[in-house]
């Protein structure tokens, strides 16, 4: 199980080599949010904003502070997460799904015990799990007003390009990089939390 339940599930790995970046300082970030290299920084990610291609998607969470003391004593969590000022690994895609509207880091509330806890369901637990981790995250982009149009809905055209605001996916819109297009619209892992899924395709060419 890993540590954002199936919101964000790479389906088809890139044999493009995994890159190494250091983090944003006081960023928490669920695995599978998408970076860029910053510009104005080299060597420091920075949220894909579709600017530039990605440097790749987070391969582990990033954490304010990183792994807990408790996770350290007793450590219960199936993957620790990086600090946010590491280094940390970004891979590449050929196919992706990705699910959620939101926050690209949702945290778990207090509790008596540290690390995760794994519920009698199976899932990776927000509620019992240490104030301050990173549970999951939401990876399709939400706009409203004049970035309305940038949002990803059930209802978005096959075949759409995607490009990305704030690391999450979203409707490609000119002058942004385009890697990915929208291939398919598909039930939600987590209906507790989502309505649908997307799933992405690298656009021909992109593929290495």
């Amino acid at each position: 199980m890993l540590p954002n339940p199936s919101t964000f599930e790479v389906t088809k790995r890139s044999s493009r080599p995994i890159r190494s970046l250091s983090g944003v300082t006081g960023l928490n970030a669920a695995r599978g949010i998408a970076f860029i290299e910053d510009p104005a920084n080299p060597g420091f990610a920075k949220l894909a904003d579709g600017t530039l291609p990605i440097a790749g998607f987070i391969t582990r969470n990033a954490q304010v502070g990183g792994p807990s003391i408790a996770d350290a004593i007793l450590p219960n969590r199936l993957e620790l997460p990086f600090a946010d000022t590491d280094f940390q690994s970004f891979e590449q895609a050929e196919e992706i799904q990705a699910e959620g509207y939101g926050s690209i880091a949702t945290l778990g509330s207090a509790a008596t015990t540290g690390g995760q806890a794994i519920t009698a369901g199976g899932n990776v637990g927000g509620v019992g799990a240490q104030a301050g981790t990173v549970q999951w995250g939401a990876f399709l982009y939400s706009g409203t007003g004049a970035n309305a149009a940038k949002t990803l809905t059930a209802a978005t055209a096959i075949g759409t390009k995607v490009s990305y605001i704030g690391g999450q996916f979203s409707v490609a819109v000119a002058g942004q990089v385009a890697e990915f297009y929208l291939a398919q619209v598909l039930p939600p892992s987590r209906p507790d939390l989502n309505t649908f899924r997307c799933r992405f395709v690298l656009l021909d060419g992109d593929q290495q």
